[in-house]
């Protein structure tokens, strides 16, 4: 009777903790550092062909960069390998303005856009995040 009770205790609290996990977003995803260059394409960590082979398995990409001092990342949404380089365009966004002391952002006029494409061939040091 008492290891019955203990089963039914810990079935509950592993379905209390899935619905947890579920309401607070997390799914079991998790991303990994495939690749990152720096601003002229050399690599610094990771493998190009890894991420390539990512892209075209169709698994979600993120890309991390910084600034003097600001750090972003964000979410591509159309990827494009071309002789072994991948390009990764990202979604336009309103244009923001950091401000370094207090540490703030002020958004720009709606009709100031952002966009961008990002590759692994240079530009801007890059972090490359796969999906798993």
């Amino acid at each position: 009777m008492k290891s019955g009770l203990l089963v039914i205790a810990a079935l509950i609290g592993v379905g209390f903790g899935f619905f947890l996990a579920q309401i607070n977003g997390d799914h079991g995803e998790s991303w990994r550092l495939i690749y990152s260059h720096d601003e002229n394409g050399a690599a610094l960590e990771g493998s190009k062909d890894v991420l390539a082979d990512a892209v075209r398995a169709g698994k979600p990409v993120r890309v991390y960069w910084s600034g003097r001092y600001v750090e972003h990342a964000t979410d591509s949404f159309f990827l494009t390998i071309i002789g072994g380089e991948v390009f990764a365009q990202v979604e336009s966004i309103r244009a923001q303005r950091p401000t370094e002391e207090p540490p703030s952002i002020e958004l720009m006029d709606e009709d100031q856009r952002w966009a961008a494409i990002f590759s692994t061939n240079g530009d801007r040091a890059l972090k490359w995040f796969v999906q798993d």
